[in-house]
């Protein structure tokens, strides 16, 4: 296997030095994207959620939810993890899932960042307040189906309340950090990128396989596109719900307790189970006009 990685990557070599003029305008749009879209809205996510944790945000929660989910064996600190990637998204889920001894939680909390889906992809491409809420509503159902799934494989563990000082700072030194490794990643997925877009020439299909390397170049493209809403919805769900090769790059780089494989399997059934409840939502909101 080692050996075929690095035949992979010395053909990837060849390709930069062949095609380089392509592949530096791809490049400064990947920058572009990180820059005005990407970085504004995950910024402020990463850091709040990070700075609430290590403020033990989880000792606000009522008591009354921290009795529910102490009965499927969550503890106090793993359900402010499980709200707090509400609030951040993936991959950040993952790193604060380092703190963490139940592994299936990677499972069932991936969230895409709401601020960059509503503000970005819905307030700047997509433009459909109706279709976006569908897209939300569904991908969080699916999230919490998966969390009822393994339900029974979490176990209890102990925990201590986070001793900081100056969690500001750590704070902001956990964003850049997490930061610098999603733009690196989304740097070498675009070299990907560009040799997809010279081979395939079906602009749906070779959207759709943008979005499954890298999520935000994909949903961008996508959201762009005129075709019928409920495809393009779908799509987009297809791309969040599976959330790219860049997003699994950036989640073992930031979690190193993760199984590849597992962690991939599950991937594609939380792709068709957002599949499953995508059309079951569309079906009744049919049924109800």
């Amino acid at each position: 296997m080692k050996k075929v990685i690095i035949i992979i990557f010395l053909l990837l070599e060849l390709f930069i030095f062949s095609s380089n003029k392509i592949l530096l305008l791809e490049e400064r749009n990947t920058i572009n994207i990180c820059l005005y879209n990407f970085i504004p809205s995950m910024f402020f996510s990463i850091f709040i959620s990070n700075y609430l944790y290590l403020n033990n945000f989880d000792e606000i929660i009522p008591k009354f939810i921290i009795n529910l989910f102490k009965k499927i064996n969550i503890n106090k600190k793993e359900l402010g993890i499980i709200f707090l990637s509400f609030i951040s998204g993936y991959p950040n889920n993952i790193k604060l899932l380092n703190y963490s001894n139940n592994e299936y939680l990677i499972y069932s909390t991936n969230f895409i960042n709401p601020i960059f889906f509503i503000m970005t992809i819905n307030d700047i491409y997509l433009k459909n307040n109706k279709l976006t809420f569908i897209i939300l509503l569904t991908h969080y159902l699916t999230n919490i189906t998966i969390f009822l799934i393994y339900k029974n494989k979490y176990k209890y563990y102990e925990y201590k309340n986070i001793s900081e000082s100056n969690t500001y700072t750590k704070s902001l030194i956990i964003t850049i950090k997490t930061l610098s490794i999603i733009i690196s990643n989304l740097l070498f997925i675009t070299l990907l990128i560009t040799l997809l877009k010279l081979i395939i020439k079906d602009i749906l299909i070779k959207y759709l396989l943008i979005g499954l390397i890298e999520f935000s170049n994909g949903l961008i493209l996508l959201s762009s596109l005129s075709i019928n809403t409920f495809i393009k919805g779908l799509f987009i769900l297809i791309i969040i719900s599976f959330s790219s090769i860049s997003i699994f790059l950036q989640s073992i780089s930031l979690n190193n307790k993760i199984k590849s494989t597992k962690f991939l399997l599950n991937k594609i059934l939380s792709t068709i189970l957002s599949i499953i409840i995508y059309i079951i939502i569309n079906v009744i909101i049919q049924a109800m006009n």
